[in-house]
């Protein structure tokens, strides 16, 4: 344990979590090697930057830690596999195209079965995985490559659980999950974790602890959708606002009606629990009831009158993080193509070019932009659509008949006797009663 507790930390991934976490450990006082594939990314984290653009209003950077010689990164698996690096905490991607996907952690977990020659290892996975892969991608994996369980190597699990570009709800201020296969390994992952968050819980092993981050996105994942399914059955309701009313109770949080679900972590929660057995038949009924639901509510934007020229803002999935895996902006600008709408979008992360490769709508200069526009879709509630004053906005949307605001974001804005507000989930915006979803 003496070189699990001494030596130089090595981290697998050099994205947000891994990032994250390695420089919050070097600022703890603890010597961490971030392994990545991309050399753009390690060259940019070596000269004490930010190793990626996608997250600009990350609050954290650790270029002191970097400059102190606390933090380094490389692309070399030659460099983490040293006598010396005995603990390896993995931050890989487990989704590819929008689906969850073991070959990342797989593949590190091989790398370190043939060349890694620390003994015993102590690997930490924080990347959200099934239960079920610690076995298939973890312990087959080592087993095969004559890894004794317990006495060559330990294993345990902490998946990431929050929101850092929120101070509030950041690594430190979160509780941390952690289990692990044996006591070395809890033992460890305590002494780690107990540095860098203010509380550590732990879970009975690591299928456990997988398990608490699955179950918590699911809860969310089907408490997004009992919004969204509320919206439709009940048409005669400002279902938006009597949400917004019911979480001022103290056992009720704040959910709001949308035209989807984005990002790789809640909406991939129902595949990740689908991997156990019992789980399996309930969990394939949801992607048709999802389907359907929010292709419902896409298509209730035309029971409001014919769009025309549409200005679709944000293409992101969440405010202020340029990532728009599974971005309910890209099948609702797909459907208003398809109807022949003349569509134009603006994202203020991602470059003209980029808009137009990924969506194949037109870029749009905001807000100037929407003068032009008959119809208005706000869907991802980024800080330059939040702060644009009262009199610019009412000015450039003059023009425009209706806006459709996805999460309330201009709920209390005033817009010209011309212009028809409509909240996703608000009575004026639900479907009525026996119109087609096609």
């Amino acid at each position: 344990m003496d070189t699990a507790d001494d030596g130089e930390l090595c981290v697998w991934g050099l994205g947000l979590i891994g990032y994250s976490l390695a420089g919050a450990l070097a600022r703890a006082g603890r010597t961490c090697v971030v392994m990545d594939v991309d050399p753009e990314r390690v060259s940019r984290l070596n000269r004490g930057e930010l190793p990626f653009h996608h997250l600009p209003y990350l609050p954290d950077d650790f270029g002191a830690e970097v400059l102190r010689g606390t933090l380094r990164a490389t692309t070399e698996v030659a460099d983490v596999l040293q006598p010396g690096h005995a603990v390896h905490i993995l931050c890989v991607p487990t989704e590819a195209n929008g689906v969850i996907d073991a070959s990342a952690l797989q593949d590190v977990v091989g790398r370190l079965a043939e060349g890694a020659r620390a003994r015993p290892l102590y690997l930490i996975i924080e990347s959200t995985i099934a239960p079920a892969w610690l076995d298939t991608a973890v312990h087959t994996v080592l087993g095969d490559a004559g890894w004794r369980r317990g006495l060559d190597y330990h294993v345990g699990v902490s998946p990431r659980r929050d929101w850092l570009t929120d101070r509030e709800r950041d690594m430190a201020s979160t509780p941390k999950v952690i289990g692990g296969d044996s006591p070395e390994i809890v033992a460890l992952m305590r002494r780690l974790y107990a540095s860098v968050c203010d509380e550590v819980f732990e879970a009975r092993d690591a299928r456990h602890a997988a398990m608490v981050k699955v179950v918590e996105n699911y809860f969310r994942y089907r408490d997004i959708m009992l919004a969204c399914e509320l919206s439709l059955a009940l048409p005669d309701f400002d279902v938006a606002d009597i949400l917004r009313l019911a979480s001022t109770k103290w056992n009720m949080d704040l959910y709001h009606p949308s035209l989807g679900i984005g990002g790789y972590c809640v909406p991939l929660a129902k595949d990740y629990l689908g991997t156990e057995t019992g789980a399996r038949e309930a969990v394939a009924a949801l992607e048709g009831v999802e389907k359907e639901t929010f292709s419902t509510l896409r298509q209730t934007i035309w029971q409001h009158g014919p769009v025309g020229r549409v200005a679709v803002l944000g293409i992101a999935y969440a405010s202020n993080m340029k990532i728009h895996t599974r971005s309910p902006s890209l099948p609702l600008i797909h459907d208003l193509q398809e109807r022949g709408a003349e569509v134009y979008a603006h994202d203020p992360l991602y470059s003209p070019s980029e808009i137009q490769g990924l969506t194949g709508a037109r870029p749009l200069r905001f807000p100037e932009g929407l003068r032009h526009c008959d119809t208005v879709i706000l869907m991802t509630g980024h800080t330059l659509y939040r702060t644009v004053d009262d009199a610019t906005l009412r000015a450039n949307t003059a023009g425009a008949v209706r806006i459709f605001d996805n999460h309330g974001i201009w709920l209390h804005r005033e817009f010209g006797a011309g212009t028809r507000y409509l909240e996703v989930g608000g009575r004026h915006f639900q479907p009525r009663r026996g119109t087609s979803r096609s």
